[in-house]
């Protein structure tokens, strides 16, 4: 018995998984900052998580982040269409991944991305459809999002759970309009107003926009679309997960009634959560314009802060605190419960094979040996099992910290965009496009305002 549950513990010890999350990424994530995307593709490759199956959705959702940030966007569409199809089999969980929640720790169940992740895999989707000029690609993934928010609102119905993004309806309003899809458009439009006017948009300090507010008039108005070139602005890293632990009471509804009131059996457990840390860099406003074909320059909109995807994050971890807990310290004591009764048979049988024969204990059972290894298994397995009792640090660490949204009206012609960080920097340009009469065409940047906190040599 006391070999088995030894075993046992080691390999809990084993499957837990020691790592921080951000850590395993800590090179690509340095590559990416240098402007070495290309290598930063190749450095993922190389982590645990490109071998891992319990983390095949942050493989494919980061990779395809990666790519995303490289350029190359029918890779990066292939890697995150991977990532949905992973968290769609492992949603909802089988019976399997249910009981290690209550056995070992979250690290050894399979990550299917928090209910933002998932969503936001669509709006990369669609902000690569829209690098390839392909709108109607891009509607795809916006009727793709609706589905997704719809089944989080049947899942939550009105329990404050993550159901809605409001940057996200605005955006997907947005491209229904450039496509002719009044009807649509307003839809999103409206459930975007609602979104940043609830709970969730007051919580994060983000109001609803001036351009949602105008975009709304000029369809109730029946005004035709704006020409206009829409730039979203990516900025900073996203909060990434560390591990906290406190020590609470035994869950003492677990406990067998003939096991309570034992010395052997602790009285407190090892509670292991995830906590966010903010990443500086994000917070700094932008200004974007364009230079017209004869040279011209002007920078003509103020950025607005469209997105907090930092609040999100920790408004969405905060909600599920209680059960996080909760599962840790039922798991903390069920494991408590089971090195209790093993240090107790154990016992029973040392004093039986003492009772049975005193003298030749002393003499021939190497007591020394024995007094050495029950040591080891009071105090080594004690520690294993804390040990053990690990918390989930996985995220999508690539994701911005914020995003802003620059929407330049234009006559028809052709332009370059720029974009500027309003922190002294220079501008950049996003590229030449051309557009025409009552079209919007969509550009993209991202800012990093800073090396990521997690590196390789810390």
């Amino acid at each position: 018995m006391r070999v088995r549950v030894w075993v046992a513990l080691v390999l809990a010890c084993a499957l837990a998984g020691c790592s921080q999350h951000a850590r395993v990424l800590c090179e690509p994530l340095e590559l990416m900052y240098s402007g070495d995307a290309a290598a930063a593709v190749i450095a993922i490759d190389e982590t645990k998580l490109a071998e891992s199956d319990r983390d095949r959705f942050l493989y494919h959702a980061q990779r395809g982040h990666l790519l995303h940030l490289a350029g190359d966007f029918e890779a990066s569409n292939r890697e995150f269409k991977a990532a949905a199809a992973v968290s769609d089999e492992l949603e909802p969980w089988s019976v399997t991944e249910t009981l290690t929640d209550y056995s070992l720790n979250e690290t050894v169940k399979a990550y299917s991305g928090e209910d933002y992740e998932r969503a936001y895999l669509h709006y990369y989707m669609a902000l690569n459809y829209l690098k390839m000029d392909d709108l109607q690609a891009a509607l795809v993934e916006c009727r793709r999002l609706d589905q997704e928010f719809r089944k989080l609102d049947a899942r939550y119905e009105d329990d404050g759970r993550y159901q809605e993004d409001g940057f996200i309806r605005y955006l997907s309003g947005l491209i229904y309009e450039s496509v002719g899809s009044r009807d649509d458009a307003r839809v999103d439009f409206r459930l975007a107003a609602r979104a940043y006017g609830g709970e969730w948009g007051g919580e994060m300090g983000v109001p609803t926009p001036l351009g949602l507010e105008r975009s709304l008039e000029r369809l109730e108005d029946s005004s035709g679309p704006q020409t206009e070139i829409v730039v979203v602005i990516e900025s900073g890293w996203a909060p990434y997960k560390i591990e906290r632990s406190v020590e609470v009471p035994i869950h003492r509804a677990l406990v067998p009634e003939e096991m309570r009131g034992r010395t052997n059996l602790a009285a407190l457990v090892k509670v292991a959560y995830p906590e966010f840390v903010s990443p500086s860099g994000a917070g700094v406003p932008f200004r974007a314009g364009v230079a017209d074909s004869s040279g011209g320059f002007t920078f003509t909109e103020t950025a607005e802060r469209v997105q907090d995807l930092d609040a999100l994050a920790h408004l969405v971890l905060e909600r599920r605190k209680a059960a996080i807990v909760l599962r840790s310290t039922l798991r903390a004591t069920v494991k408590q419960v089971a090195l209790a009764r093993a240090k107790h048979e154990v016992e029973e049988r040392r004093d039986k094979d003492s009772d049975k024969n005193p003298i030749a204990r002393v003499e021939n059972d190497g007591s020394l040996l024995k007094a050495i290894f029950g040591w080891l298994f009071e105090n080594l397995a004690t520690r294993l099992v804390a040990e053990t009792e690990q918390a989930d640090t996985r995220s999508w660490v690539l994701l911005p910290a914020e995003i802003w949204m620059a929407r330049i009206p234009v006559e028809p012609g052709e332009y370059e965009v720029m974009v500027q960080a309003l922190d002294g920097s220079e501008p950049i340009s996003l590229g030449r496009v051309s557009v025409a009469r009552e079209e919007k065409v969509f550009r993209s940047a991202r800012f990093f305002g800073g090396p990521h906190p997690v590196r390789c040599d810390d």
